[in-house]
């Protein structure tokens, strides 16, 4: 587990991780052995090989006063009355002290840690260290300290150091992370926006699309709605952070940590030969991602992205579509994920934005750190089945508008007809009304006038109501022209 440092003297820099979450440093202790004092004199050697130093007047006087021999001037050692030193016989003398082990050599900045940003599984099996050389957030790398480390897995030993040349980086570069593709590997500068070509047989590196707009911040990151600020109170500004490379190997995703994600064909990235021009204008734009803490890829070319503005682990398709497949605020800016060959993700939360250097020297971090291991595939299959039943409710509700709209309109049509028949009514002329019925005699007895009895009358029936005129209520209107209110694009994911 890799987990970077914001100062030099608490914790390694790379340790493995007991199940009791105790750490190893990893390879060892001396690789983990830098500390502020080292810098310091790293820097005062650097300074006295520029120009000698001023003199301090402070040291000078702390200095003992020398005999003519030019050694310290040493001190009587007396007896415990402090009279002077007693002489003894050589055969009495005790035997001087055992020679106590020489103590080990001050580490360089090529045989230790100084700044680790990330590590990296090769397709060889071999674990890379990133080392920026950088001993604290937003100081230049140290002279010789901006390396790669390879360690061999199977022995757990130290087999490559490649120290980064001068000629590709830059005042304010911090070389961030690593990835592989035959027999090349591609380096982001995340100080000075750039990307670094090595060749891993030669050990040769080279420096392309140098300031390119592409591989620039241009917006601050957000992290949970807060801008993030440095110890100056600026935005920080992160260019060239995340990369990944296609399972065929022909492309190259990279971004600054704030977004867009660009694409870049890794044929025209290999060959030296590429005017820069040239290379700058086969950059494509890919996707406007939000500020993203680590990246991993798939074997059908599945992006995973761990979203720092809203908690979130993202997937982007290849077709560019893109999924929210778990939202959860442990997940604060998770970094770094590693996808192991079963398909595990494992996903590292620093909390990056609540060290120190950001929050005036006072940590914010909330401890212990976690480590979580995620299914992608369980996420991506629980993301589908939500999405199908938010689809299925969307059918649903919309095929009950449509029957709703559907009966208001037969109700009106009723309504319409009904208005239209009841006017025609009213205005029959006196003269044609119809007149009352003569007296009728009891059943089956003629009627005074020798007359049949009239047969009874039958009643009026609305159209189409099954029941008499007026006995039936009218159902509610519904304005079937308001649409149903749009469903939310981006709903939470499960928990952890």
């Amino acid at each position: 587990m890799d987990l970077p440092r914001i100062t030099n003297d608490s914790g390694p820099s790379l340790a493995t991780v007991s199940k009791d979450g105790a750490l190893t440093p990893f390879p060892d202790m001396s690789w983990n052995s830098w500390t502020d004092a080292d810098t310091r004199a790293v820097l005062k050697a650097a300074q006295a090989k520029s120009g000698p130093p001023k003199a301090d007047p402070k040291a000078e006087q702390a200095t003992p006063a020398r005999h003519a021999g030019g050694d310290a001037k040493p001190k009587d050692v007396g007896s415990a009355t402090g009279r002077g030193t007693t002489a003894m016989p050589a055969s009495s003398q005790p035997a001087p002290p055992a020679a106590s082990p020489a103590p080990p050599p001050a580490p360089t900045p090529g045989t230790a840690f100084i700044g680790l940003n990330a590590v990296h599984l090769a397709p060889d099996g071999s674990l890379w260290a990133v080392d920026t050389g950088t001993p604290g957030f937003g100081k230049p790398p140290l002279p010789g300290g901006t390396k790669l480390v390879r360690i061999d897995l199977k022995t757990n030993k130290v087999t490559r150091v490649l120290v980064l040349p001068q000629d590709v980086l830059r005042p304010k570069s911090m070389i961030d992370d690593i990835r592989f593709n035959g027999g090349r590997a591609y380096i982001t500068d995340a100080g000075a926006p750039g990307l670094i070509v090595l060749d891993l047989a030669s050990g040769n590196f080279r420096r392309v699309l140098d300031g390119d707009a592409a591989l620039t911040a241009q917006r601050p990151t957000l992290v949970d709605g807060e801008m993030l600020r440095g110890p100056d109170g600026k935005p920080v500004m992160i260019h060239a952070d995340q990369l990944e490379v296609t399972p065929d190997g022909q492309w190259l995703f990279v971004q600054p940590l704030c977004g867009p994600m660009v694409r870049i064909p890794t044929a025209l990235i290999d060959d030296p030969n590429v005017p820069a021009r040239v290379l700058s204008a086969a950059v494509q734009f890919w996707y406007d991602t939000p500020a993203l803490g680590g990246t991993a890829i798939t074997r059908d070319g599945t992006l995973l992205l761990l979203d720092l503005e809203n908690d979130s682990l993202l997937s982007l398709s290849p077709d560019r579509t893109l999924t929210l497949l778990l939202q959860d605020p442990r997940l604060h800016w998770a970094d770094a994920p590693f996808l192991s060959p079963d398909g595990t993700l494992f996903v590292p939360v620093p909390q990056l934005d609540r060290a120190a250097p950001f929050h005036h020297g006072h940590t914010q971090i909330r401890y212990p750190v976690m480590l979580f291991s995620l299914n992608p595939a369980a996420l991506a299959a629980g993301a589908k089945a939500r999405a199908q039943a938010a689809a299925d409710a969307r059918a649903k509700a919309q095929a009950a508008q449509e029957a709703a709209a559907q009966a208001a309109a037969q109700q009106a049509a009723q309504q319409s007809s009904h208005d239209a028949t009841a006017p025609a009514q009213a205005a029959t002329p006196p003269s044609a009304a119809p007149q009352p019925p003569p007296a009728q005699a009891p059943a089956g007895k003629p009627s005074r006038s020798g007359g049949k009895p009239p047969e009874p009358e039958a009643a009026q029936r609305e159209p189409g109501t099954g029941g008499a005129r007026g006995g039936s209520g009218s159902a509610p209107k519904h304005d079937a022209d308001q649409p149903l209110p749009a469903p939310s694009s981006r709903r939470p994911g499960p928990s952890l």
